[in-house]
């Protein structure tokens, strides 16, 4: 289901027309109905509002804010609109989770929760990509030139930092004492752990 956020009314009204056929509304909704939150507000709304994680897709129209999981320019096509909607919820129903001794990883959520603390970490959208690779190639390990092709669409022979910076700051928010607990990076490269 797709909630619309927009201060202005005509508009927001407009959307749910068009979009009923993705199940559009622009009501609250319990939290684990909404698959995406689609916002029409001003630069600063949309910055308070991401402040907070929200566990469903951020859809932006018209802004910019790096934990959107997808910004459309304005103007845009309508049929451009729902195809990217429709595409961005079916990736989201095929969302991966993993469960370990230690953690829970939800993907339709982008969230990572510490299952004896009950501390969720709200996710990126690359993050969740990448813990989601790695989900599917288990029990395998991936190696740093696959995640940078696959996850981001790199060429093979790029030299980058990117997979490192990514992992860094994951094991960051969920704490060093708890990092080996989750993603290892051995010889063949990073695998999920079992712990």
């Amino acid at each position: 289901m797709i909630r619309i956020q927009s201060k202005n009314p005509l508009f927001r009204a407009t959307l749910v027309s068009a979009l009923s056929e993705l199940e559009a509304t622009d009501t609250e909704l319990p939290e684990e109905e909404t698959a995406v939150l689609l916002v029409c507000d001003t630069q600063e709304e949309v910055d308070e509002l991401l402040r907070s994680p929200l566990s469903c897709a951020i859809v932006l129209l018209g802004t910019h804010h790096a934990e959107a999981d997808l910004e459309i320019p304005l103007p845009c096509a309508l049929n451009e609109l729902k195809e990217r909607l429709r595409v961005l919820i079916a990736q989201r129903q095929n969302a991966p989770t993993f469960e370990n001794k230690t953690f829970l990883f939800e993907g339709a959520k982008r969230l990572l929760t510490h299952k004896k603390t009950k501390h969720a970490v709200p996710l990126t959208e690359k993050e969740t990509e990448l813990i989601s690779y790695l989900v599917k190639a288990l029990p395998n390990p991936v190696s740093k030139t696959d995640l940078l092709s696959e996850v981001w669409k790199y060429n093979p022979d790029v030299e980058s930092h990117t997979v490192e910076t990514h992992i860094y700051g994951l094991r960051q928010k969920i704490g060093e004492e708890n990092a080996d607990n989750f993603i290892v990076n051995t010889a063949d490269g990073y695998i999920l752990s079992e712990k």
